[in-house]
């Protein structure tokens, strides 16, 4: 599947840089990368470390705290680059997602952008473990979702959405980001 980044643009919202910020909660951005291999779109995720003080180990769309007066879509390129080892001018920010709140007391603003130069990926050691991409057809294969029932105190869902592929497994926070992007840009909505 290849996703025209014009359709990408006309489901999300604009991918405007105000921030949503609330009372009590950081401000943090992230992308939901599209990369084309071999004719077929692929998801970009990052794998965080197993030593860091939030979500440790956790699968997660690049990204992360806002630093100074930066826009939210300032933020989500800046923390892309910094973990990935990738420039500003590889990346064209395609459209807005709903901005989601995390247990950790985070307030995310989720954009969804193209890699437009795709290179070899040079990642943060200090913070990425790994980078992975996840084929969008695969996405679209109701055997590889579910939901989890989340007893989190903090959490703003009861059912939180997964997705399965091979020894990775979405979940939590980055889970409803995927199911967001999946729900608006593909119009597929996983099985509940």
């Amino acid at each position: 599947m290849r996703i025209d980044d014009d359709v990408v643009r006309c489901r999300l919202e604009l991918p405007l840089g105000d921030w949503h910020s609330q009372e009590g909660l950081r401000d943090s951005a992230v992308l939901a990368i599209l990369v084309e291999r071999d004719g077929k779109d692929h998801l970009i995720f990052n794998r965080r470390r197993d030593d860091l003080p939030f979500h440790p180990g956790q699968i997660c769309f690049p990204g992360g705290a806002r630093e100074g007066d930066e826009d939210a879509v300032a933020c989500a390129v800046r923390e892309t680059c910094e973990e990935m080892g990738l420039k500003p001018e590889d990346l064209v920010v395609l459209g807005r997602m709903p901005d989601r709140v995390s247990i950790a007391g985070f307030k995310v603003a989720s954009f969804a952008a193209r890699l437009v130069h795709p290179r070899p990926y040079t990642l943060e050691a200090a913070e990425v473990a790994e980078a992975f991409e996840i084929p969008c057809d695969d996405l679209l294969r109701d055997d590889l979702w579910g939901y989890k029932e989340s007893k989190h105190p903090l959490a703003r869902f009861g059912r939180v959405p997964f997705f399965d592929h091979e020894t990775h497994t979405v979940w939590g926070l980055t889970g409803i980001f995927l199911r967001d992007f999946v729900t608006q840009v593909i119009g597929y909505a996983p099985p509940a």
